[in-house]
């Protein structure tokens, strides 16, 4: 089964990766829904739920981390995929090749995350880190990190 996504909704799916790429949290806050479900990671790394509020939060934090360790960026490069495997093709967003927000932390995880996307009207109502993509390719990290062992 495809997602079928509105025009409407490519249009906001465009304004969120350029409201997220230039730092920009009030026009984010803006696209989202206030009973939308956001993923965040917490202190301990781990990936979580929660609303509107604590989302913006995290990602401003997040924005300030990033120009701390990049003060000569201006703004994010991201490239736009689907998701193929939990909401097989629900629109991506992947942020500095898969390193923003969140960057994995375990070999066994995949080495990029995009933020993929589910509406409910004309605003976002769910964001959740994905890993799985249709276009572009995102091996485990052991499998770039680890030596291959020819048979």
């Amino acid at each position: 089964m495809e997602t079928t996504i509105s025009t409407n909704q490519k249009t906001i799916v465009n304004d969120l990766a350029n409201a997220i790429a230039s730092f920009n949290p009030v026009k984010v806050a803006e696209l989202l829904s206030d009973k939308g479900e956001f993923n965040i990671t917490n202190e301990k790394g781990e990936r979580i739920g929660t609303g509107k509020t604590n989302f913006i939060e995290w990602l401003t934090s997040r924005f300030e981390e990033f120009i701390a360790d990049n003060p000569d960026r201006e703004e994010l490069k991201f490239d736009f995929d689907q998701c193929l495997y939990c909401k097989i093709g629900n629109p991506v967003i992947i942020f500095e090749n898969g390193k923003f927000p969140t960057a994995t932390k375990e070999i066994y995880e995949k080495e990029k995350c995009g933020l993929m996307l589910e509406f409910d009207d004309n605003l976002i109502s769910g964001i959740t880190f994905c890993y799985l993509f249709l276009k572009t390719d995102n091996p485990f990290r052991f499998e770039r990190k680890c030596a291959r062992h020819p048979e």
